[in-house]
């Protein structure tokens, strides 16, 4: 593997990081904390992103993507404004979810408004009492003539309490477990849905995550994406990717939190030297550095597995928790660094220990991720 990324990659980075400095901050700093930006305030600022390639990602230019590698679209998530994250990564996923398992109609559909930021999408997998375990899912799809009838709800969905189209993952012939599984595209003006926002520790002026509810919510036949029997694995199948991702939801909080701490280490005196002289503060600067190119290195590692063809199950596993749970160790070691301060909504690593908290949780906990480390390892599952 190449360490190094091509002066190219290096421009299209620092020319990210000048976006969100020019066009994306000013406007999120138009709103005071607490406050919720209007739904067409953020798809204003999803517009502000397509010219990058954000949205288009890896989709091929011939659906209307931007068609960039795994890598380079990580160095554009790396640095993108931190409550875009989640907005932009998962539209972006729908999108790539509809380009890469959809027919012609479904891409000359759905493709057009989520790559166009006119709609905002998300993917409805996890359940009120359904999370890792994925194949366990309880919403129920139904045929009845020309549609299918949605019934059920999701919970922790990214997007959710906004989105206008999803994928949902439904079961739709309980009888033959998880072999009925399939997905939908559900389009929420034809297809109505109900969605509530969750108020979760890291809530920033976009709101994370929400619950939709599904009653009798009819779709067209036409929009079943995967059918019956493929649809657990199809789904299993994007986790590779979105596992790095979630990790590098991790490193930005961790590496914003670092910097903080080396500014503060810098200018803070203590009898009469900067605190940063002393033993045990370089001490946790070194560590937080080494968890952060660690974490860093892993997550590009997998992406690069991913440009290559290559199985990376194990590598985008460890990426995922070992990025996130070193955000959480960064971001603490940083409110050290700060005292009393760290505590203060006056410094910001209070608020980036809340969002690198976020990250162990999502597309299977930590603890699922070091099973499927294991039996990658040993060849030999511990899942029941």
């Amino acid at each position: 593997m190449d360490f190094g990324i091509n002066e190219e990659q290096r421009m299209i980075q620092d020319a990210a990081r000048r976006l969100m400095k020019q066009e994306i901050q000013p406007v999120l700093a138009k709103y005071p904390a607490g406050s919720t930006l209007p739904v067409e305030e953020i798809k204003y600022l999803l517009k502000k992103l397509i010219p990058m390639g954000y949205l288009g990602s890896t989709i091929p230019e011939a659906n209307g993507g931007a068609g960039l590698d795994w890598v380079t679209w990580g160095l554009l998530m790396e640095v993108i404004e931190p409550e875009m994250f989640g907005v932009a990564f998962n539209s972006a996923g729908m999108a790539q979810g509809v380009a890469l398992r959809g027919n012609e109609y479904h891409k000359k559909t759905f493709l057009p408004g989520l790559l166009s930021a006119d709609r905002i999408g998300c993917a409805g997998i996890t359940e009120p009492n359904v999370g890792s375990a994925t194949f366990s899912i309880q919403t129920r799809a139904v045929e009845d003539g020309d549609y299918y009838i949605i019934n059920g709800s999701k919970m922790w969905i990214s997007n959710a309490a906004f989105a206008d189209v999803c994928t949902v993952l439904a079961n739709a012939d309980p009888g033959r477990g998880r072999d009925g599984i399939c997905m939908f595209i559900v389009d929420k003006a034809v297809s109505p849905w109900e969605a509530r926002k969750i108020e979760v520790l890291s809530e920033g002026r976009i709101p994370e995550v929400g619950e939709m509810i599904f009653e009798d919510c009819r779709v067209p036949k036409e929009n079943l994406l995967v059918p019956p029997g493929h649809g657990l694995k199809a789904q299993l199948s994007g986790f590779s990717a979105a596992r790095c991702f979630v990790g590098m939801y991790g490193l930005i909080p961790a590496q914003l939190a670092y910097e903080a701490a080396v500014k503060y280490a810098r200018e803070r005196t203590q009898w009469g030297k900067p605190i940063g002289q002393f033993q045990l503060i370089q001490n946790m600067i070194a560590e937080m550095y080494a968890l952060i190119e660690t974490s860093r290195l892993l997550i590009f590692r997998a992406l690069w597995m991913l440009d290559q063809d290559m199985r990376c199950i194990k590598e985008s596993s460890l990426a995922k928790f070992y990025a996130t749970e070193a955000a959480i160790k960064v971001t603490s070691m940083a409110i050290e660094v700060h005292g009393a301060y760290g505590l203060s909504k006056e410094y910001p690593v209070a608020d980036l220990y809340k969002k690198g908290r976020m990250g162990t949780i999502p597309d299977g906990t930590n603890e699922i991720q070091r099973l499927i480390i294991g039996r990658e390892i040993l060849g030999m599952s511990a899942f029941v």
